[in-house]
């Protein structure tokens, strides 16, 4: 596949197939291990599919997996190979409406270990996507929204070396991958979390198992003596095509938590504790993920200043990071400030900018905790009215932006 084409694929909208319905409910349930402590319901706004373009779980992916990954060179080549992805699919059906994504020729010949490796980022990918998704149907489109891994932001368990976990010492939880944190657009400078479980597979029987697993896992953490809002998404990425099944543990209770400079201040020694579901005390917890997101903004920025003052000590003991040159560049969500790479195929050059919007990037660099959060609020409300988060402004250049201020671009020169 030319790059040029790879790069019309992943900026075209589709319509992503999924499930979550009683069938789905009735087929997860049966599969459990253990009574979970909520029922299961179908997962609001995500049943029948969604549109996207493929590019917007990309970036998603690159956000949720950057951490993982040290700055030696080794890692740094994984690290950019995620942009093997583009030419991982095609579209298929008719193009009215909307086409599906399918797998490219290329991508079928993938097979063994790597055809793992692929479907499990792949659910990760389109299952952050999913879930910021799901979260809107609650909060609405103008509001900030960010991805955490629980692992590298508040979890000392493990160690990642080469973009892979090893376990330090054993712990009895098994928690979810992946915090969803939003601000509570009823209530000023209040946040509310979410849990995320995202598994993928090549194998379309095998999704059911994947979401029993996930829903005990949902169960692994409890704030307050609950157990907080969550969701389930397996991918499903067979040769005939990329689809979903979601599943939502039941919750009609969703607090949300104040956060201030005092609060997030309190919370930078946060950790989650070893002990099978362990409870832990609401606004530190609150607090510390949001820190958390903004570390995994600026690190995705390559903002190093913002990411050693916001990242919590258990993240900013894992991460080695050496400083980059970073580019200012204007993008169709304002002006943006982060780290450039340019990679060469076959007589052309794609360029990647990971970058953050620059009102963003400016108050992360400070230690006004206020201003970071109306700063990201101003920005979801731009890009909710906008109602272009991801667009293909030609046929050489794709943006993607998420409502907490992150922007990827690539370009083809």
């Amino acid at each position: 596949m030319e790059l040029s084409q790879a790069i019309q694929i992943v900026g075209s909208e589709v319509q992503l197939h999924g499930r979550s319905d009683a069938d789905v409910l009735y087929g997860v349930t049966a599969k459990l291990n253990s009574a979970t402590t909520k029922s299961l319901r179908e997962v609001a706004g995500l049943h029948g599919g969604v549109v996207l373009r493929p590019f917007q779980a990309l970036h998603l992916l690159s956000i949720a997996t950057k951490p993982h990954y040290q700055d030696d060179l080794f890692d740094r080549y994984v690290q950019w190979g995620l942009l093997r992805y583009l030419g991982l699919f095609e579209l298929v059906g008719p193009a009215h409406p909307l086409p599906g994504l399918g797998i490219s020729e290329a991508g079928q010949r993938i097979s063994g270990n790597q055809r793992r490796v692929t479907s499990e980022e792949m659910g990760i990918g389109f299952g952050a996507f999913l879930a910021i998704r799901w979260f809107q149907q609650v909060v609405g489109d103008a509001v900030p929204i960010s991805v955490v891994d629980v692992d590298v932001a508040l979890d000392e368990r493990y160690v990642f070396a080469a973009g892979t976990r090893y376990a330090v010492r054993a712990g009895g939880a098994r928690r979810p991958d992946y915090l969803i944190i939003a601000n509570d657009p009823t209530v000023r400078r209040h946040y509310r979390v979410r849990a995320l479980e995202c598994k993928g597979t090549s194998r379309a029987w095998y999704a059911m198992w994947q979401l029993a697993s996930a829903a005990e896992q949902l169960a692994g953490i409890t704030v307050g003596g609950r157990v907080p809002t969550g969701i389930a998404v397996s991918t499903i990425t067979a040769n005939e095509g990329v689809s979903y099944l979601a599943i939502d543990p039941e919750d009609d209770e969703e607090p949300s938590y104040e956060v201030n400079s005092d609060t997030i201040e309190q919370s930078v020694g946060f950790q989650l504790p070893d002990e099978e579901r362990a409870d832990v005390s609401p606004a530190e917890f609150t607090n510390a993920s949001l820190r958390a997101s903004w570390a995994t903004l600026a690190d995705f920025g390559g903002n190093l200043q913002a990411l050693e003052r916001w990242a919590p000590a258990v993240m900013r003991r894992r991460l080695d990071r050496q400083p980059r040159e970073r580019v200012s560049f204007d993008t169709p969500f304002g002006s943006a400030r982060g780290t450039s790479a340019t990679f060469g195929f076959g007589g052309q050059q794609l360029r990647v900018n990971y970058a953050i919007a620059q009102t963003v990037d400016q108050r992360l660099s400070q230690a006004n905790a206020e201003a970071i959060i109306d700063t990201q609020v101003s920005f979801a409300q731009l890009l909710a009215r906008s109602q272009v988060p991801a667009q293909q402004t030609d046929s050489n250049n794709l943006y993607s932006a998420t409502p907490d201020g992150s922007i990827f671009h690539l370009s083809l020169e």
